[in-house]
């Protein structure tokens, strides 16, 4: 092999390295993104009170890369909302659990209706 094809290869291979590095780095940007969404979610999830929280979950709800995972998210957790309210006796937990399904029942008309 002549010394301009070692050049060559070598030069082929970094080229490669660096390609699949960019593409990890992707990859990984993208996960980050994710998770960032995920996290803002749970916290609007868990702060009804808080206008932005709707916003929020609207906001990532209404992304048709999203739309499905998050209405889900929503549905189960005012599933969980609902049999709580009807297993608990206590009318101050009951009434803010009242206000979180409440809450969840407008996100998830919002985001079916945006």
């Amino acid at each position: 092999m002549t010394e301009r094809m070692r050049r060559s290869s070598l030069l082929l291979a970094v080229v490669l390295m660096m390609g699949l590095a960019g593409c990890q780095t992707q990859q990984t940007g993208e996960a980050e993104r994710i998770g960032h969404m995920v996290q803002a979610v749970d916290a609007a999830i868990d702060h009804p009170a808080d206008p932005e929280s709707l916003d929020t979950i609207v906001r990532y709800g209404t992304d048709s890369r999203y739309y499905i995972m998050i209405r889900g998210w929503l549905s189960q957790e005012l599933d969980g909302v609902e049999s709580q309210y009807e297993a608990s006796r206590n009318p101050t937990l009951r009434q803010r659990l009242q206000v979180r399904a409440d809450f969840l029942r407008q996100a998830i008309r919002r985001i079916d209706l945006e």
